[in-house]
């Protein structure tokens, strides 16, 4: 960013939100994303940034897949104001219930997600290995079959 005013700009920390307000361009998903690293970003003031109060309560890895779920953007679409250009402010965000278990539980379902997300991964590799090493399609594959 050498050369560019910093002044329009703001940080998200290590385990914070940020998310577009502006709801009514987006299809059926709110523009929301999770800075699940160490490292500090700057967004735009485009992005409105907020992160969990209080950690040891709720864990923000277990917010984000709440956040991830197509009823909370239904929610946010639903909940939004706005006619031409509706938008889902901060101050929305805080209707928004989230069922908080024990922090054990919470702690378990990120695990389990966290190894879904990874074996998913690891089940594309080889079909994307595949593709560049065969891309004729071979008799039966879903390809062949136009799926």
């Amino acid at each position: 960013m050498e050369g560019v005013s910093p002044k329009p700009y703001y940080l998200v920390n290590p385990d914070a939100f940020a998310y577009v307000t502006v709801t009514s361009r987006n299809g059926e998903k709110i523009s929301l994303a999770h800075n699940g690293s160490d490292d500090t970003y700057v967004r735009s003031s485009s992005y409105v940034a907020f992160e969990v109060g209080d950690k040891e309560k709720l864990i923000p890895s277990h917010s984000r897949i709440f956040f991830n779920r197509p009823d909370f953007d239904r929610f946010a679409r639903f909940d939004s104001w706005g006619s031409a250009r509706e938008t889902f402010n901060r101050e929305d965000t805080r209707e928004v219930k989230i069922p908080i278990p024990d922090i054990t539980v919470q702690r378990s379902i990120v695990d389990i997600y966290n190894a879904y997300i990874e074996r998913r991964g690891i089940d594309e590799r080889p079909k994307a290995r595949m593709k560049d090493i065969c891309p004729i399609p071979i008799k039966g594959s879903p390809e062949e079959a136009g799926a």
